[in-house]
């Protein structure tokens, strides 16, 4: 697949653009912003993008965490992430979230992988007749993780017979719509650009930064892989939101829904 110039483009096909509420985790602050806030517990939403595509071909940034009756896909991988979860009811099933909108799993047509933890790609399984795009280096990593940040990942949940087409760098894969390479979090990490019909852009940053307090200046997340490249990756989404006056949104900041108004609202 060719790159193209994702600055200049203003063709899209995007029709629309809801944010899926698809449940909540605890953590504490230090793990938002590295060395501050340690002992504070924070809670963080887990945060699904959905783009509905003038030719059809709808789109999910991300699936969110597994849902409970399909834990057996995790095995006992799975088990330790239920201390992190403090909400995960049936609203917050993706499935239902789609059906808000009049969806189903079907209409799906691509999914966007931002990385492979467990919280961003417990529902690929839903969607087995999608494309899905992820970064070649995330998906390497994931296979065999440095043992430090291996309990993030479970690999059934990303290996689960979907079809991936894995990427290097930033990759245009719709009009309208483009991936941007954002290592640091994780080595393949990808965050994701979006323009609207009004033209305006929204950035969805992934766990590339978790809340607003890693802009300015940049700090890093407190989990991330490698702090050098997480810097330059939240330095370049400050850049790219000021350049194409774009709105950051950030999945997993703990005041998201004051900012942002979830499905069934549309964003154009």
């Amino acid at each position: 697949m060719a790159d193209k110039d994702i600055g200049t483009t203003t063709e899209t096909l995007v029709a629309s653009v809801s944010l899926f509420n698809v449940g909540t985790l605890q953590n504490d602050q230090s793990i938002l912003t590295y060395r501050a806030g340690a002992g504070q517990i924070v809670h963080v939403p887990v945060t699904v993008g959905f783009i509905e595509m003038q030719d059809g071909e709808h789109i999910l940034f991300d699936t969110g965490m597994l849902p409970r009756e399909r834990e057996g896909q995790g095995g006992a991988s799975a088990k330790p992430y239920h201390n992190s979860i403090v909400r995960q009811t049936a609203e917050d099933d993706l499935r239902h979230r789609l059906a808000e909108l009049g969806r189903t799993p079907e209409d799906v047509k691509i999914v966007v992988n931002s990385h492979f933890h467990w919280d961003h790609s417990g529902g690929n399984g839903l969607f087995p007749h999608a494309r899905f795009y992820a970064q070649a280096a995330e998906h390497r990593f994931a296979c065999s993780p440095d043992p430090f940040v291996g309990r993030l990942y479970s690999r059934p949940y990303f290996e689960c017979g979907v079809a991936y087409e894995f990427l290097k760098g930033d990759t245009v894969i719709k009009p309208g719509v483009a991936t941007l390479a954002t290592p640091g979090h994780t080595p393949g990490h990808q965050s994701l650009i979006v323009r609207l019909p009004s033209g305006r852009s929204m950035i969805f940053t992934g766990d590339s930064m978790l809340c607003p307090a890693n802009l300015d200046p940049a700090v890093p997340p407190g989990n991330a892989h490698n702090f050098e490249d997480a810097i330059a990756s939240i330095q370049r989404l400050k850049m790219l939101s000021e350049f194409l006056d774009g709105d950051l949104v950030i999945c997993h900041d703990p005041d998201f829904w004051r900012t942002w108004k979830p499905a069934p609202h549309q964003y154009r």
